[in-house]
């Protein structure tokens, strides 16, 4: 690849007098994974950061008790992975998908349970090259029709626009991720896309890549009958970054309670998470 000018730093990164030292260590690993941020903790707050440049493979596991007219269990296996790019000298692209992979029980009396793939959503965030307090990023979304069983998706494709700020300070990260999309063509006989996700988070970092942290995902969708709009889950959770084999992984334990859900939703979440990281350099180095 070519050399970057004024290639940014992940947050946090080994500052110049010590990326001599860094680099020489470095010259002897042979992993093709093989990421050069200092450590644990400084690749903490590189995964909570959705513009920090590097390449993020997370899986999460999210089990929801108390689902449908039975109150079962649904399951979710979630793959959301990103990376951001360098457009020019001046900005980069974080782009970023999410895959999932659903067992639903029905939701309502005489409702078949499902099993299979989601609707997939994609979005991009373009924000300025650089090292700084403050990331931002804006761009568009999509959400295509993907799912492979009727009931685990819109059967509509949809567009928007998505945004993402992220306050960096200390041991302390900030900000939110949102997106709204808008459903332009599909199936007559379904209902219309106007989606609204907001996603807040806080961590704080407690050294040698423990942290704790809050990340619920908000949802309004404004086509359900009143009563029906906000799903909005209150929690929390706690993890640390370890560096197995030279590559780091972010391993998150988070649960939350749904203070508001329309009918037939879980009661609460249990999402547990394994999420690999990766400057970009380093993953596709030959």
């Amino acid at each position: 690849m070519a050399t970057r000018k004024n290639r940014r730093r992940p947050v946090g990164a080994v500052p110049p007098r010590n990326r001599i030292a860094l680099l020489l260590g470095l010259s002897a690993l042979v992993l093709p994974g093989t990421p050069w941020a200092a450590g644990p903790s400084d690749w903490a707050r590189v995964a909570q950061n959705p513009m920090a440049d590097a390449m993020k493979l997370p899986i999460e596991s999210q089990f929801e008790p108390g689902y449908g007219n039975k109150e079962q269990l649904k399951y979710s296996l979630l793959y959301h992975p990103s990376m951001v790019s360098q457009v020019n000298e001046d900005w980069i692209v974080a782009n970023r998908l999410n895959l999932p992979f659903i067992y639903q029980p029905g939701r309502e009396a005489g409702e078949k349970d499902s099993f299979g793939l989601g609707d997939t959503t994609y979005e991009s965030f373009m924000g300025p090259v650089g090292e700084r307090s403050l990331y931002w990023g804006v761009g568009p979304a999509f959400q295509l029709p993907t799912a492979t069983d009727p009931q685990l998706g819109t059967r509509k494709w949809s567009a928007g626009l998505a945004a993402t700020a992220t306050l960096v300070k200390g041991p302390i990260v900030a900000g939110i991720r949102a997106n709204h999309l808008w459903s332009f063509a599909g199936k007559d006989d379904r209902p219309d896309v106007n989606l609204s996700t907001i996603e807040y988070f806080l961590y704080a970092n407690l050294g040698k890549g423990w942290w704790v942290g809050t990340s619920p995902v908000n949802t309004a969708n404004w086509e359900a009958a009143s009563g029906e709009t906000w799903t909005i889950p209150l929690g929390g959770g706690i993890g640390k970054v370890v560096i197995p084999n030279r590559i780091p992984v972010n391993l998150k334990l988070e649960a939350y309670s749904y203070t508001e859900a329309p009918a037939g939703s879980a009661d609460w979440s249990l999402m547990l998470t394994c999420e690999f990281l990766y400057t970009a350099e380093s993953f596709f180095k030959r």
